[in-house]
Parts: structure tokens; C-alpha cells; sequence
């Protein structure tokens, strides 16, 4: 029997995800050369600790997750899904953090932040599908990690 025998393979959001065993649940999916968690990581953190949280996790026998750009979370923004992202995932919040700060994309508001732009994170409200800014030390947001599999 080939070593490929015991794979269930499927489509997910145009792409193929092949899952080593077919009763194997994966807790991740992949779209466009990336892998991503199917839910977020529970609760609410401040950006350090989001960012930690991704850095620290192990999930489908990989360690080399990270958090989200702000562009790679608003191109999973479903306005027609439910909570604003389709399935598979299954989000339990509105917010969650990126890797872009405020020095890398600054707000169109005008107005000046209280402290360097450096000091402020983007996260995106998937129910509203807009993007948001805040204070890396408030818990303003949740971990939803990513990995690149190219």
C-alpha cells in the first residue's frame, strides 16, 4: 500500500487541503500558499501577547506560525457570512490583531495618536469589516495565526 493510501483530500475555498488520515480533524486550513487557524486563540490580549501566542504555538505539527498582516486578514472578510468570515473559520470576537502598526500604515483620521505611531497595532472587525488601530498594551483584540507554506 502506498504511503499516500490514508489521505483524505478536499476542497477548501478553491484550494486543496489533503489531511493525513481520513478521520484526521484538522485544526487549520489552507488558502493561497497560507495556513491559518480555524478559531482564535479564546481571548482577549494585548498585542505582545497575541503576537506571543502565535510565535509559541504548535498546531498541526507546525511551530512557525505568526500573526496576520492587515491585508491578509481583511482578504478573509465575508460580508455575507455570518460575523463578516466564511467558513471554515469560527470566530467567538469582532477584533483581531495584525502585524501592521501605525508607523507602517498610518490612519487617515488626521489627528495624531497619544504616543509614536510605533505604539498602535491594526486588528480588523470582521462584523463591520473595517479595519481598527489601538494601543499595543490594551487587550484589543484576539490571535488568529497564520503560516506561509511556500
Amino acid at each position: 500500500m502506498s504511503q499516500h493510501a490514508n489521505r483524505l483530500a478536499m476542497p477548501v475555498l478553491g484550494l486543496l487541503l489533503v489531511v493525513a488520515g481520513a478521520a484526521a480533524q484538522s485544526e487549520s486550513v489552507v488558502i493561497e500558499e497560507r495556513q491559518w487557524m480555524l478559531t482564535s486563540s479564546g481571548d482577549d490580549l494585548p498585542w505582545a501577547e497575541a503576537e506571543s501566542y502565535c510565535e509559541d504555538l504548535t498546531l498541526d505539527g507546525f511551530a512557525d506560525w505568526r500573526l496576520p498582516t492587515l491585508s491578509e486578514l481583511e482578504a478573509l472578510h465575508d460580508p455575507t457570512a455570518d460575523g463578516g468570515i466564511a467558513e471554515p473559520f469560527e470566530l467567538d470576537t469582532c477584533c483581531i490583531w495584525s502585524t501592521t502598526s501605525l508607523a507602517d500604515l498610518p490612519a487617515d483620521t488626521g489627528g495624531e495618536p497619544g504616543g509614536p505611531p510605533s505604539m498602535y497595532y491594526w486588528g480588523f472587525l470582521f462584523e463591520a469589516g473595517t479595519p481598527y488601530y489601538s494601543l499595543q498594551r490594551f487587550a484589543d483584540g484576539r490571535a488568529l495565526c497564520v503560516r506561509d507554506i511556500n
